[in-house]
């Protein structure tokens, strides 16, 4: 009978869409459909026996009260809403739940038909009432990506007002709010990117382009000093020993105390090895191992700083081989940038040359103009006291620690020269053409940058006269004529007109012109200004022809700058901020490093890009025969074959347990802590952004399991814990048993037959748990396995299509998806399943709409 239902709402909803029906309906009135679209009364009764114990004005579980609401469904937005969640957790089998009186097969079918038939109704009729797109302003990654399309010279713009306080995403116009007091943020910040964009790089001379290092001058003479500090104190203690080794005789050795004397023994004990296994080497005489100690940290090499006005592209080239008996983890250098503190990964590169035969490595950087920066090169590490852990462990099975993985021979860094003014900066420094004062000149440069920076939009003349005047009040307190033009054009950097998005509106006609439409599509795709092209086409009044749009917007999504739209939306969509959110213990994770969580992020926005860019049905991303990895990624999934740090999709087995979202290590490690892995999360990460189905938040006042924390339990028994509660049992039914379905990987995403837990205060015991991953879905689809949970989500591509549009809705119209907008998401997900969800068709389709076209 559920079968039965669910066919014919979905039958009844293409009926009801179609364009004759709309027309006819139209033809009706608006009062008529306002009438037809309230739920008959009798069906209070199917509320009042099965729903009211639990949704009525004094219990209110789950914030929902359905004894008050409304049976006209076009009251408001939030009856609307409310009828909606009825509709879906009663044709989901969510409610009643379980265990509680069930509702008949005849009633749930007469109450589903009425409530979908009134469903419909109410989309098209309040479709008008709501969505209208917040005014709101730049962001900071579209801040960013603009002034450096102006200026050639990205922004630091951390000190810039947030973007995420209570939104969705950062595109959102709600929480994109601007103060008076933030204007000098703004002002400050647009006057240092212009200053560096303004300043030519200077020349570098022919023979200081090069520098090399040689590391045994600097590594080889430090451990040489080290080793004689840890003889001297051992010596000293043992004589201290000899004398008889108390407190008060400690002084006379250079100790403060005894306990001072027997941690320095100590010392030498633990590092003393592994320094005189370092200078017996007889290759680091001639270059340095990349030891990592837990006295002095990283064997690390420091390349000559680069300066700020040395911005462009340089090349690391380094001379290196690996130890072959080594872990292949330790054969991978890390390449980083520091300012003050502030560590930035850049890459990794595997070295496969031996000690006998060697390979030039060249890594390139892209320097930022505008920083002084340090250039450093390591062996890839792990966050937090992660390799220090690990290094303990090691020290145990060898007696001196990490092994060395690779050695390096010399290091050094090209830079290239790039004098003179970036291209952009060319732009808007213009050659002077001939006839054409200074004064007339400097205007034309504020005014050439003004409709630039306005994004096409008309600048008023009298805007254009106070910032001439801007720039005449610079030069007479006797400021160089490019200095004066710093104000100005900073002035027009911080104005309403460039951080926000000009979207006027003239009487009741909400379509956007030919430049908004332009502006929106460019953000939307690219977070960053129209080029050139997309503006003529607006310009001519040519860009809101359907086909014309198209091709542009296929255009603009084959371009690289496209990039800035996957990583934007798709790091906001999935959560992916919970990827960096705990750190894993180097002893009980060792591989899951920096290296391989930095990739596992790469993988997801690799994956999406080809499954968009090959136009690759969106079921991909839900189970593929494929992986998008680099060298990284391929050891860490057991992948042979796969050399090089670049990205590419590797062929999987049929038995392969990766492939599609599911299976990638960041969507593991998101749902753990970093220790152990988490059902909950897990679960609740596929129903809100696979199936569509989003859990409620949890409630307040969430009872502890304190009681247990003596107990050592396994994931699936510490849950069931949770069900106990009233309040938690009716959601953790729902969420628990997606989560066990994905226990054989463990917290940092590698296969498991078992579930280890570590106990004992000095975590030196373990106990295990065979998984067990079947579960039984909230609608009674029962699964045996991960791979049969794996199938089961692939075959609702429809319901992950669904969500994928809804959240392409909110991100690309800067406002949250509400319920006047599923009409809406209904037929674009409709369309695009003709061509099999294509993500590429889901955005065409949104692009399309008069939604997306309307202020």
């Amino acid at each position: 009978m559920q079968h039965q239902v669910t066919c014919w709402l979905a039958v009844f909803g293409l009926i009801v869409s179609s364009p004759f029906s709309r027309a006819l309906a139209e033809d009706e009135g608006k009062a008529g459909l306002e009438a037809e679209a309230e739920m008959p009364e009798i069906h209070f009764d199917v509320l009042d026996k099965y729903c009211l114990e639990c949704h009525d004005s004094l219990t209110e579980k789950g914030e929902v009260n359905l004894e008050d609401l409304s049976f006209s469904l076009v009251k408001d937005i939030e009856t609307a809403e409310t009828w909606n969640k009825v509709l879906n957790a009663i044709n989901s089998g969510e409610m009643p739940p379980g265990d509680e009186l069930q509702i008949s097969d005849e009633e749930k079918t007469a109450f589903l038909t009425d409530l979908s038939e009134k469903m419909v109704l109410a989309r098209a009729i309040l479709s008008d009432s709501g969505g209208e797109v917040a005014l709101r302003r730049l962001n900071r990654r579209e801040y960013a990506n603009t002034v450096e399309e102006l200026l050639g010279v990205r922004p630091d713009v951390s000190s810039l007002p947030d973007d995420q306080a209570s939104a969705e995403f950062d595109t959102m116009g709600a929480s994109l709010f601007f103060s008076s007091d933030q204007l000098e943020l703004y002002l400050e910040t647009a006057s240092e990117t212009l200053d560096v964009a303004l300043t030519p790089s200077k020349k570098i001379p022919e023979g200081s382009r090069l520098t090399r290092i040689e590391p045994e001058e600097i590594y080889y003479p430090h451990y040489l000093k080290l080793a004689s500090n840890l003889l001297d104190r051992a010596q000293r203690n043992y004589a201290w020993q000899l004398a008889g080794g108390t407190d008060e005789l400690a002084k006379d050795y250079g100790y403060l105390d005894g306990w001072q004397a027997g941690r320095q023994l100590n010392s030498f004990a633990q590092y003393y090895p592994q320094v005189a296994k370092y200078l017996s080497a007889p290759e680091n005489k001639t270059g340095a191992a990349m030891m990592i100690t837990i006295k002095d940290g990283f064997t690390q090499i420091k390349l000559p700083q680069v300066m700020w006005n040395e911005g462009g592209k340089h090349t690391i080239r380094l001379r290196a081989g690996a130890y072959a008996d080594d872990p292949d983890r330790y054969h991978y250098l890390e390449f980083t940038r520091r300012d003050g503190q502030n560590v930035e990964r850049l890459g990794y590169r595997k070295v496969t040359g031996t000690l006998r035969k060697p390979e030039i490595i060249e890594f390139t950087i892209d320097h930022p103009p505008g920083k002084n920066l340090a250039y450093w090169v390591q062996k890839r590490s792990h966050e937090d006291r992660g390799d220090k852990n690990l290094w303990a462990v090691h020290r145990e099975e060898n007696g001196y620690g990490t092994p060395w993985g690779i050695w390096v021979d010399w290091a050094e860094i090209e830079k290239s020269s790039s004098e003179g003014l970036n291209p952009m900066a060319q732009e808007i420094l213009f050659e002077k053409p001939e006839g054409m004062n200074i004064q007339e000149y400097y205007r034309e440069v504020i005014q050439r940058f003004a409709q630039r920076a306005f994004r096409g939009a008309d600048v008023e003349p009298e805007y254009l006269e106070k910032l001439y005047a801007r720039f005449d009040a610079q030069r007479a307190e006797g400021k160089p004529p490019v200095a004066a033009l710093i104000q100005p054009l900073a002035i027009i950097l911080s104005s309403p007109n460039f951080l926000y998005f000009s979207e006027a509106v003239e009487g009741d006609d909400k379509t956007l012109s030919d430049r908004e439409l332009a502006v929106r599509l460019s953000y939307f795709l690219w977070s960053s200004p129209p080029d050139a092209r997309l503006m003529k086409l607006a310009r001519e009044g040519e860009l809101s022809n359907p086909e014309v749009l198209e091709a542009q917007t296929s255009r603009l999504l084959a371009d690289s700058r496209s990039g800035n739209f996957v990583r934007g939306f798709v790091y906001q969509w999935l959560d992916m901020h919970r990827l960096g959110m705990f750190s894993f213990d180097g002893r009980q994770f060792p591989d899951f490093d920096n290296a391989v969580r930095d990739s596992a992020r790469e993988e997801i926005y690799r994956t999406f890009e080809k499954v968009m860019h090959e136009k690759l049905p969106l079921k991909n991303l839900l189970k593929g025969d494929f992986v998008v990895v680099n060298d990284v990624l391929a050891d860490y999934y057991r992948i042979e074959g796969v050399k090089g740090h670049e990205f590419r999709a590797v062929k999987l087995p049929g038995d392969s347990p990766r492939g599609g979202l599911l299976g990638t290590v960041a969507f593991a490690a998101m749902g753990s802590d970093g220790v152990r892995s988490s059902p909950v999360e897990r679960g609740a990460w596929v129903l809100r952004h696979l199936l569509n189905n989003p859990p409620p938040p949890a409630p307040p006042n969430v009872p502890q399991l304190s009681r247990f924390e003596d107990e050592v339990l396994s994931a699936r028994e510490l849950q069931k814990f949770h069900q106990e509660q009233p309040q938690c049992a009716q959601c953790h039914q729902k969420i628990d048993p997606i989560g066990y379905g994905m226990e054989n990987f463990d917290p940092s995403g590698q296969w498991r037959e078992v579930e280890t837990v570590i106990t004992g205060r000095k975590r030196d015991s373990t106990k295990e748990f065979p998984i067990e991953p079947a579960g039984k879905l909230s609608d009674g689809t029962e699964f045996e396995s991960y791979y049969d949970l794996r199938e089961v989500v692939a075959d609702r591509t429809g319901d992950y299509a669904m969500g994928l549009t809804e959240a392409l809705t909110a991100y690309g119209l800067g406002r949250p998806f509400g319920f006047s907008d599923h009409e809406l998401a209904h037929q674009i997900v409709e369309k695009a399943s003709r061509s099999e969800f294509q993500i590429e068709r889901l955005i065409h389709e949104l692009v399309q709409s008069s939604t997306f076209q309307s202020r």
